[in-house]
Order: structure tokens, then C-alpha cells, then sequence
């Protein structure tokens, strides 16, 4: 582990990055035995989906540049989540890009009655620009 790792430069280099930590956090994060996770309902998975929206004051990224606010939101929400339905959320929804994820966290915020949800504006602003389709 003594090797230097090289600084990755292009956005989406640095959102697979986050992804694969992300993965890593749900895989190592919140082990909980059968019968003991409380339902989605619940006070903690409100609360998971508040430290979920608020992620990017909370993980301190907001004082990083924009290209390494998905490494530290990813890395933070892995040790801050407390319950397997967040972890599962954030796993039904990775494959979701720009607007379609943060429609989708925006709904699940209000669902569990939060007014807003910071971390899917940052979505839509980190989201990669959507290629024209050439015309028949």
C-alpha cells in the first residue's frame, strides 16, 4: 500500500470512483442481523435519507472543488448510513444519471418528509451532458 495513487483528473473518472466506494460502503457498512432493521418508515431511515440530501455540507465536500465532491460525499455516506434500506436506495438508484436520480432522491426526500434535498441539485449540476441524437 506504499505506492502513490495518481490523481484522477476527468469528472466521470472520479464518479466511477465514488461508485465503486459507494459499493464498498454498502457492502461493508450497516451489517445488521435478519429481524433487527426497522422498516423504511422508520426515524433512522429518515434520518439516513436527511445525512443523504444534506451529504455534501455534512461530508465537508462543499469546501472541496466541484471534481472531488463525489469521492468525499461517497466515502462519508459509507460510515453515516445507518440502516440496509439506505444502503439498498442507493443501490437501486446508482445506475440513474443527472435528472432521473435526483427526480428520484428529491421523491424519496419528500416521501419521508423532508422539504428539499441538496444532494440531488448537486446531481443534476455533476450529471454529464446527455449527447444529441443525430436526425433520421
Amino acid at each position: 500500500m506504499d505506492a502513490k495513487i495518481e490523481r484522477v483528473q476527468s469528472a466521470p473518472a472520479m464518479q466511477r470512483i465514488a461508485c465503486m466506494f459507494a459499493c464498498l460502503g454498502v457492502a461493508a457498512g450497516c451489517q445488521r442481523s435478519a429481524g433487527s432493521t426497522p422498516p423504511p418508515e422508520s426515524e433512522l431511515y429518515r434520518s439516513d435519507i436527511e445525512n443523504l440530501c444534506d451529504a455534501v455540507v455534512r461530508s465537508g465536500a462543499d469546501q472541496l472543488p466541484a471534481g472531488e465532491h463525489a469521492l468525499a460525499i461517497a466515502g462519508w455516506l459509507g460510515t453515516h448510513l445507518q440502516t440496509q434500506e439506505a444502503h439498498k436506495y442507493l443501490v437501486r438508484i446508482q445506475p440513474l444519471v443527472g435528472e432521473p436520480k435526483a427526480a428520484a432522491l428529491e421523491a424519496e426526500a419528500r416521501r419521508v418528509g423532508l422539504p428539499s434535498c441538496a444532494l440531488a441539485a448537486e446531481w443534476r449540476v455533476a450529471a454529464p451532458p446527455v449527447p444529441a441524437r443525430p436526425a433520421p
